[in-house]
Formats: structure tokens, sequence, C-alpha cells
């Protein structure tokens, strides 16, 4: 059975699934039972996915077991020394608890140099990326730059240790800081720490109650739809900062009626600037694409392709700060300001705040912040997932883990004042494409943050506004997915019209109204499905001829709120069918609740008691179970293993009466189902119970 090796027992029949706890501790998994030992042993020198596999002389025994006692004695036999068998201690559950969540534990014992030298480089790619959307992040969002650095050297670092994706780099995004602004719009910094540290107790308190699946009821559509709806918002509202332009509105239509009304007042070199820098931009994004055969030559392009917001900023400060000092009157161009140095002061999160002089509470703070408190960490957690999934390859995605690291993350951004963060995917495709090994990336790009923030803060004065917007316009515009509306229109026209209501929602009433009425549209699609499945009916016949029969089968498992509904599939499909009998095939009913099963009982014994008879085939162990304990009378359940039996149907409880189920001659029956003093059929319930 396996090329060079010695079998230990010709009656050996099961494997041990083996994973490594610890140094020489292996957890042993026996697939009859599903229990588990430990095995510890020093010379265990091999491991796969399926075998134990131990040095016996010169040859190599892969121990297949039949029970677990058994484990003991055969690597005795195969070793000829002492293996010690151990039980999971509250120390080994512990250990093994941490290993998991603190996941740097994992990787870092493997760690090489050849791992330093390329997260070093993608650490450094990233960081250099990291900064100038940090500022115009911070600016989105209505706060001042430092606090998009904050967010960003504190994200990356805390993902180091919890993080299980090492293309993953947190920080500041355009859609959290779109989201900051909308509940945090005018109000003090205060408010915007208190809602990252509240947004990361929810996520950490999701990823603990492993609440992920919640994630999976947000489909891709409707992501698209208010992700296109934030893109379309951001390039709006950092239009006045493009052109130099005073706007007090922040609605969307509101900006762009108030445009046109000051339009005359548009400042020239801010607008020449921007739209200088959104050329600059587009032209170095498609760098790329130029075909280039030396290796060399296409790692350099690579590189000013993935550094064009780092080299657009860079230039355009240089010449603000000539102009400033050289020009009577500054730069001709709206600068960000003062930046303060340094690292920001290690606190508790704020419960209180002022405005003028009054004194706000927690709570009043919390009452402010509304439904942020729950939309925040749930975009939070869906891009966060979705990024993991995107770049975690043949690794399975453990989204619990996902979301403590991001609840982490932003319970530790609160205490260095920064902004609601998540990962974002501009970011893992510069890690991904700069040959990024291990988490450990997050070190070096955290460590370029912190240097700016201590020797680049005075420096940054001089950004041009118009640059910082330039570079949100540019990356905003990559969200908007004009594709997927011909895709969903040639494919799907109700997931077209979902996703084109979230999106129109979303640029209206804002991303997070476009957010909860999706989920509630998408939730109302699938409802849809779950009470109203698609039911086949098909004439089906027999080897013999004349034999024929009605083959009824449901496409979903079976609820509550189909019950009526297949019913009434059932009675139409008879009508056009009078003399044929009724099979249900039960094949992709794979659960049943208490209503469907009084369903079933309720046509099984209207039809059979009438003059059709009707049988249900290929009822899976599970659905017949919870049959037996509804239904009353178990001689009531007609049950067939699969369609070939119909013609002799089995009777799984032994009686004798039983009769085939396609019968020439059918005996008539007086229907149980007619109103009493009335000849006309009265509504079948499903709480009929005859």
């Amino acid at each position: 059975m396996f090329h060079g090796v010695q079998q230990l027992n010709h009656r050996l029949v099961n494997v041990l699934y083996l994973s490594q706890i610890e140094r020489n501790i292996y957890k042993v998994y026996h697939l009859s039972s599903q229990k588990q030992i430990f095995i510890r042993h020093k010379n265990v020198f091999q491991k796969d996915r399926r075998y134990l596999i131990v040095p016996a002389d010169s040859a190599v025994c892969v121990c297949v077991i039949l029970d677990v006692c058994w484990v003991q004695v055969l690597l005795k036999e195969a070793m000829g020394k002492d293996i010690e068998s151990c039980e999971e201690t509250g120390t080994s559950k512990l250990k093994k608890v941490l290993r998991k969540r603190i996941h740097i534990l994992q990787w870092l014992p493997g760690y090489t140099k050849g791992d330093i030298l390329a997260d070093f480089i993608a650490g450094i790619t990233v960081g250099m990326t990291m900064i100038p959307q940090s500022l115009a992040y911070a600016g989105l969002a209505g706060v001042s730059p430092q606090y998009g650095l904050y967010t960003a050297f504190i994200g990356s670092l805390t993902y180091v240790f919890f993080g299980t994706i090492k293309e993953v780099s947190i920080g500041p995004t355009s859609l959290m800081s779109l989201l900051v602004y909308s509940y945090v719009r005018g109000g003090p910094i205060e408010y915007v720490i208190l809602l990252t540290f509240i947004a990361g107790c929810v996520e950490l308190l999701m990823g603990i109650l492993k609440l992920g699946f919640m994630v999976d009821f947000i489909s891709p559509c409707l992501t698209s739809g208010f992700t296109s709806a934030s893109a379309l918002i951001i390039i709006v509202a950092q239009i006045k900062h493009l052109l130099g332009i005073k706007i007090k509105s922040h609605d969307t239509f509101e900006v762009m009626k108030e445009l046109s009304i000051h339009f005359r007042e548009i400042s020239g070199p801010d607008a020449i600037l921007g739209f200088s820098c959104i050329v600059f931009l587009f032209c170095f994004k498609q760098l790329s694409k130029i075909p280039v055969h030396h290796p060399a030559a296409k790692k350099f392009i690579w590189l000013l392709s993935i550094s064009k917001n780092a080299i657009v900023v860079l230039l355009t400060t240089i010449i603000a700060a000539c102009m400033h000092y050289k020009m009577e009157g500054g730069a001709p161009f709206k600068l960000t300001g003062p930046v303060p140095k340094g690292l920001p002061d290690f606190g508790f999160p704020p419960i209180e705040t002022h405005l003028g002089n009054t004194t706000v509470s927690y709570k009043e703070m919390i009452s402010t912040l509304g439904s942020g408190l729950v939309v925040i960490p749930i975009v939070a957690v869906l891009a966060n997932v979705a990024i993991a999934k995107a770049y975690s390859g043949d690794v399975i995605v453990d989204a619990s883990q996902e979301m403590m690291t991001l609840g982490i993350c932003n319970i530790l951004g609160s205490f260095v004042k920064a902004m609601p963060s998540c990962g974002a995917f501009t970011r893992s495709s510069v890690a991904s494409s700069s040959g990024v090994r291990t988490p450990l990336q997050g070190v070096y790009s955290g460590t370029i943050i912190v240097l700016a923030l201590s020797f680049l803060a005075p420096y940054f004065y001089f950004i041009p506004k118009p640059t910082l917007a330039a570079v949100l316009i540019t990356a905003a515009s990559s969200l908007i997915d004009f594709e997927i509306f011909q895709i969903l229109w040639k494919c799907n026209k109700v997931e077209f019209v979902l996703t084109l209501f979230t999106f129109v929602i979303g640029t209206i009433k804002g991303v997070e109204t476009a957010i909860v009425i999706g989920c509630i549209c998408n939730a109302l699609v699938l409802l849809k499905m779950w009470s109203r499945p698609e039911i086949q009916v098909e004439v089906k016949a027999e080897d013999k001829p004349g034999e024929e029969y009605l083959l009824i089968k449901p496409e979903l498992g079976l609820y509550y709120p189909a019950s009526d509904y297949l019913t009434e599939s059932i009675k139409k499909a008879h009508k056009s069918h009078p003399h044929l009998a009724i099979a249900i095939d039960c094949t992709n009913v794979l659960r049943v609740d208490y209503s469907a099963a009084k369903t079933f009982e309720s046509l099984l014994n209207n039809y059979n008691q009438g003059d059709t008879e009707m049988r249900l085939i290929n009822v899976s162990p599970k659905v017949k179970e919870v049959l037996k304990h509804v239904f009353e009378d178990e001689a009531n359940m007609k049950l067939c293993k699969s369609e070939t039996d119909l013609s002799n149907t089995i009777n799984i409880f032994e009686k004798e009466d039983e009769r085939p189920l396609l019968s020439y001659e059918l005996e008539r029956r007086k229907s149980s189902v007619r109103t009493a003093g009335s000849n006309q059929e009265r509504k079948m319930s499903i709480y009929d119970l005859e």
C-alpha cells in the first residue's frame, strides 16, 4: 500500500492525524472514534497530514491503528524504546490557546535570514506608502494629520503579534475615515478616540463569540455598491481642497450645488497643482503595464509605480517649502499646517469632553455616536476578513482570530489617540508584490511611521492640501466598480437592482444608511429563496409500460416559511395529473423543523386516505429521525429508499399491510379532506393532523 513502508499489523484499517503541539509533543487523532491522544518522543522526526512517521531501525513505520489504546504498544514495537502517552493538562491547554491566539509564536521559531531581508524590503515599501495615505485619510476623517500617523504605526505593530496573514497591514482607510467623519462631523477628537475604543471592543467580542458568520450576510454585490458610493462621496468631498474653495456643505448634492455657486472663487494655483498631481499619479499608475524584459528595469519601474504617492507628496512639499520662504506672502497653495512632533502620550480613552463651557459625559458621547458603534466595527471586520481571504492562498482563514486581532489593534489604538482602522487592499497589494514573507514586515513599516513622527513632522506643514486631495481622488477612483454592473445585468437582475439601489442610497443618504438598507434587502432576498424554494415537478415512468408517477423535488431544506408553499405546489401538480401517484424526493431536504414535519404528515395522511398514494423518497437519517418524533402514528410514514423501490414500497416499520405505490387498481376510498356537508375540497393546512 505504501512504497518503502513497513506496516506493523495487517488488520489495521485507520490512520492517525498528527499535529505538533510543542517541541517533542504531537497530537494524534483517531479517525473512527474521534478521540485524541498526545505522544511525546524526541525521535518523531517527520510528519505530514495523514500519518505519524517514526524511525524504526533502517525502515520507516506508518502507524495505522484500530484503537487509540494500541498506539503506545505499536510505537514501542516500532521503536524499541519507551514512549510516554500524556494527557492534555491545564498547562498544555494554556500553551495551546496562547500558541493559537498569539500567532507570532507559530512562525517566529522558524524565522530565517532570508525572511528578514524580504520583510525589511516589504516593510519599508509599505511604510512609504502609508505616510501620505495616513495624512490624507486623517483629513478625510476631519481630524489633524498626526492622528492618521498614530493609527498607522499602532496598527502595524500590533498586527505582527496576533495577525495570521502576512500581507495584511492595519491602518487608516478611506472607508473608515469617511464613516468616522459621518458620525463625528465637527466634534472634538475625544469622540473619535472613544469610537475607536468601543469599535475595538465590539470587534474583539465578535471574535470571542465567533460571530464571523454575520459578515457572510453582506454579499459581495452589496459591498461593491456601498464601496462605489463611498468612493464617489470621497471624490466629491475632496473637490473643495483640489480647487482651493471653501464649501460648508457635506451632502454630496449640496456640495455640487454650492460648487456651482462658488465656481468663480477657484484658486488657480491650487487647481493647477491638484490636477497636475492627478495626471502624475494616473500616469505613474500605468507604468507597471509597460512591457520591460530586463529584470532590473522591471523592478525599478515597479518601485516607481508603488511609490507614486510618496514621490508626488515629496516633490510638491519641496516646491511649496521653497515658495514659502522665497515668495512674499508664502506659498500660493493651501498647506496642511503644523503637525506635532513625536509620539502621542499613552493613556486611557477619554470618558468625557468639553464643548465650549459644557462638559459632555461618556453617556452623551455614546448617544451622539449612535449606530456608528455597530456599523463601523462590522464594516471594518468585513474589509479585514475579505482582504485576509484574498491573500490567504492555501491557508484557512481564521475569521475569529482576525476579528480579535482587529479589535486589539483598535483598543490599543485608542490608548495612543488613533482613529478606527482596518486593512486596506492597496497596502496588501504593495506588501504582496514586495515579496513579504511574514507579518514581521509590520515592525519595519511601523518604524518608518514612528521615525516620520519623530523627525519629519515639522516638514509636514508644507504638504499642499491639493496634493493630498489628488492622492485621495486617485485612490478612490479605483474603488468604483463599473464592471460589476455589466456582469450582473447579464447574469442576475436581482443582484443588479440590489447593487444599484445600494449605490444610489449610499450616494444620497450616506454609506452607513446604504449598509443598513442593503443588508435588509439582502436578507429579504435570502428569505424569499428560503420561503419560496424552487420545486421541480416531473412525470416519471417505471420500467413497466403505463406505470407513471408524479415526482416532486424541493430545491432547498424545508422549514416553516415554505411549508404552505410546498402544500399548494403539490395540490396544483396533483390537479394537473389527478390519476398519478406522488413521490416527494427529499434528496435536497437535509433538515426539517416541526412545522415542515407536520406538513409531511398532513400530506401523507390526506393523499393516502384518498385516491392518490404518496411516498417520501431519499429521506436522510436526520430528517427521518425528526419525522419519527413528530408523526403521531409511525405507520403513516410512507417512505422509500429511492426511486427504484417505488414499485415495491418499503415498510420501514415492518408493517404487513403496506401496499405498492404504483398500482393499476387503486381502491377508491373516501377522502378525509372533504368539508362536512359540502362536495368541495377545503384548503389543506400544514396543521391538518388527520
